[in-house]
């Protein structure tokens, strides 16, 4: 049991912005177990498997530029209209929501795993972040800074390309248009986690984790909230 749960007796109640009910978040535990967990997934791309293969067909013949993906949540149903009103609503409760998941999610990974170097956020275009107010991947990264001993560094790689919407795109509409977005100093780091809301296609965090991989980084994983 984590330590969000364990403060829940202490908290005020609020209404849960799902069902409307009274919670001690906002979300209520009701509403969080519709949040569709999803524990077979290909190691590489946390892509949902329906057999017994530890990677999909799509990583088998090309394989990422990233070493491994993590996601908590299936992207659908409750997750979905989460994340969008986080995203879109200005509905930062959410986001802190989601900031306390997301640790008890990187405990378990370097619980179970060697450590990270650093961790990179997805960089927003400038113009998206003035529209939105705020890189919604840094609220969600808020208290893994506060609680873990790793740097979240939002400086060694910038977005240097607005790009369209990507979800209003197909495959290699969405590689077409990520490609050379970002731009990364040289890094000596050994292993870095890659971090973002939502992965889709994953050609965003490619195309990341090809820049930080020429920018001297030996190796990095993928974290994402949910995965579509």
């Amino acid at each position: 049991m984590g330590i969000y749960t364990r403060l829940t007796s202490f908290l005020p109640k609020q209404s849960c912005v799902l069902c409307g009910e009274q919670s001690t978040f906002c979300v209520c535990s009701e509403c969080e177990s519709s949040l569709n967990i999803i524990n077979h997934r290909c190691l590489s791309c946390a892509t949902q498997l329906s057999n017994d293969l530890h990677f999909c067909g799509e990583c088998l013949t090309h394989a990422p530029n990233f070493s491994r993906a993590y996601a908590l949540y299936q992207y659908e149903g409750s997750c979905a209209i989460l994340i969008k009103k986080f995203k879109f609503d200005h509905q930062l409760c959410i986001g802190d929501f989601f900031a306390h998941k997301l640790q008890e999610k990187y405990q378990k990974i370097v619980a179970e795993f060697e450590g990270y170097d650093a961790i990179i956020p997805l960089p927003l275009a400038r113009g998206r972040i003035q529209e939105r107010g705020y890189n919604q991947t840094h609220e969600l990264l808020r208290i893994i800074a506060k609680r873990s001993n790793i740097l979240v560094d939002q400086k060694s790689v910038t977005r240097i390309k607005a790009t369209r919407a990507l979800s209003t795109l197909n495959l290699e509409e969405r590689k077409c248009e990520i490609q050379n977005a970002f731009r990364a100093q040289a890094m000596s780091y050994k292993k870095v986690l890659l971090v973002d809301d939502v992965m889709t296609t994953g050609s965003s965090l490619n195309e990341l984790a090809r820049v930080v991989l020429k920018a001297g980084v030996r190796s990095c994983d993928v974290l994402t909230l949910a995965r579509a």
